[in-house]
C-alpha cells in the first residue's frame, strides 16, 4: 500500500498485503472512511503474519455485541482457517475484539477467521489478553500505532476443515507513539519525541506463564525475530534509536 500510515511495515512481497476499512460510520473530515487495520497475509499458512492498525478511543466506543465469526471476503474461502480450532488451542485474534467497538461492520472485520490465528488456550486467555487490556490503556489523546502478528521457528501444522493452518511459535506486538500531542506525521519526529516498545511471548505453556515484564523486547529485536520492517514512514536518521527503546517505565 502506498499510504503514509504510521503502523504500516515495510512491504514484502511474499504476503499479500490487505487493508479493511470501516465505512458504516461517518468519513473523516478529509473525506475518508476510516481504516480498521492491515494485514501482512500468508496464504500458505491461512494466517496474516502481522497485523497493523492505529488504536485511539474513537475505535473502542461504541457497540457490545457479540463477534459474528465469518470468513473474509477479500480472501477466498480455502485460503482462510474453517470455523474454530481443536483443544489446547484457541482462535486468537490478532487485533483485538475490544479494539474495535466503533460500529458492527469494524467488529465483524475484527472477526473474519483471517484475523485469527491458533493460540494456546492459556496464553490466548492469560497473559495475552492482559497485554491487549495494557495496551489500550495507553491509549492518548493522539494516536498509538500497533502491530501484532505471529513468528514461525518451527513447522507445527493442526488439522484444520479447510485444511492444515500453521502453529505460530512465538506472538508479538510493537508499539510507537508520540510523547505529547503534536498532531505532526511519524516521519517529523525526533527520536526523543517518539517512544517505542515490543513484546514476544512463546505460544506454549511457558508462553502463558511469562510475565508482561519479562516479554519486553526492542522493536529492534523483534525486526531480527521476523525479517520485518517496521514503522516504514520514521526518519532514516533517527529509526535505530526509536526502534532500540525497551523501557516499559515509559509506558
Amino acid at each position: 500500500l502506498g499510504m503514509p500510515w504510521a503502523e504500516l511495515p515495510a512491504a514484502d512481497e511474499s504476503l499479500t498485503e490487505i487493508c479493511h476499512i470501516i465505512t458504516d460510520v461517518a468519513r473523516t473530515s478529509e473525506g475518508y472512511y476510516p481504516r480498521n487495520y492491515t494485514m501482512g497475509y500468508d496464504k500458505a499458512k491461512r494466517l496474516a503474519l502481522w497485523g497493523a492498525y492505529p488504536l485511539h478511543s474513537c475505535y473502542t466506543q461504541g457497540i457490545s455485541r457479540e463477534r459474528h465469526w465469518g470468513y473474509d471476503p477479500t480472501l477466498a474461502p480455502g485460503e482462510q482457517m474453517a470455523g474454530g480450532v481443536s483443544a489446547p488451542y484457541n482462535r486468537g485474534h490478532q487485533v483485538a475484539n475490544a479494539d474495535r467497538r466503533v460500529s458492527n461492520l469494524a467488529n465483524d472485520q475484527i472477526s473474519y477467521y483471517s484475523n485469527m490465528t491458533a493460540q494456546r488456550s492459556n496464553f490466548n486467555s492469560g497473559v495475552w489478553a492482559a497485554l491487549e487490556g495494557r495496551v489500550r490503556g495507553w491509549m492518548c489523546a493522539d494516536t498509538l500505532y500497533v502491530v501484532t502478528g505471529a513468528a514461525f521457528k518451527s513447522t507445527k501444522t493442526i488439522d484444520n476443515a479447510n485444511g492444515p493452518i500453521a502453529v505460530p511459535s512465538h506472538c508479538w506486538k510493537v508499539l510507537l507513539r508520540q510523547r505529547g500531542n503534536q498532531n505532526r506525521q511519524i516521519s517529523q519526529f525526533k527520536a526523543d519525541e517518539l517512544k517505542a516498545i515490543g513484546f514476544v511471548f512463546t505460544n506454549d505453556d511457558a508462553g502463558a506463564a511469562t510475565s508482561i515484564e519479562s516479554a519486553v523486547r526492542s522493536v529492534k529485536e523483534i525486526e531480527e525475530l521476523t525479517g520485518f520492517k517496521f514503522f516504514r514512514n520514521l526518519d532514516p536518521a533517527v529509526a535505530d534509536a526509536v526502534k532500540s527503546q525497551k523501557n516499559l517505565a515509559d509506558w
